[in-house]
C-alpha cells in the first residue's frame, strides 16, 4: 500500500506546485514577500495534506487487506499508519492554534505598546494562515513572519 502513500505525496506536490508555485513566482517577480510566503506555504500545506491522505488510504487499505488475508502484521501496519496520521493531524491543529494565538498576542501587543511593526507582524501571520487555509482546504503549514522588532529571527518551526 506504499503506492497510495506516494500517490498522495505526488498529488499534493502537483496541486501545491500549481497553486502555490504560481503565487510564489508572482510574489518574487512583484517583490511582494507576503505573496511569496503564502505561495511557499501553500506548497508545503498541499504536500502535507497529500501525505496525510495517502497514509490514511494506505492504512485503511492495509487494515482491510490484512483482515481479509488474516495477516496480523498487515493489520498492525495499517493501524500504525492511521494512528500516526491522526497524531499528525492533532499536531498540525494544535500548532496552528498556537500560531493564531501568537499572532493575536502580537496584534494586541502592537496596539497596546503602539508598535506598528509588531502589529503588522501579527496581522501578516493571520493573513497567511487564513489564505493558506482557504486555498489548501486541508492541513495548514505556515511559516511565521520573522521578528522585525529587534532584528532577530524568533520564528517558530512550522506546524506539522
Amino acid at each position: 500500500m506504499d503506492k497510495l502513500k506516494k500517490t498522495g505525496i505526488v498529488a499534493g506536490a502537483i496541486v501545491g506546485g500549481i497553486i502555490g508555485g504560481t503565487l510564489s513566482v508572482i510574489g518574487k517577480v512583484s517583490k511582494v514577500k507576503i505573496v511569496d510566503d503564502i505561495g511557499e506555504s501553500v506548497v508545503d500545506s498541499a504536500i502535507l495534506t497529500g501525505t496525510m491522505a495517502g497514509k490514511v488510504a494506505s492504512g485503511a487499505g492495509d487494515l482491510v487487506a490484512g483482515a481479509v488475508k488474516k495477516d496480523s502484521d498487515q493489520i498492525q501496519e495499517g493501524a500504525d499508519d492511521l494512528k500516526d496520521t491522526g497524531m499528525q493531524v492533532i499536531r498540525n491543529f494544535t500548532g496552528n492554534v498556537r500560531l493564531v494565538a501568537g499572532s493575536g498576542k502580537e496584534i494586541a501587543g502592537g496596539i497596546r505598546h503602539r508598535n506598528p511593526k509588531r502589529l503588522k507582524k501579527g496581522v501578516r501571520n493571520l493573513i497567511k494562515l487564513v489564505t493558506v487555509g482557504t486555498l489548501t482546504v486541508g492541513a495548514i503549514k505556515v511559516k511565521r513572519e520573522e521578528d522585525e522588532i529587534d532584528g532577530t529571527n524568533n520564528s517558530e518551526k512550522p506546524s506539522q
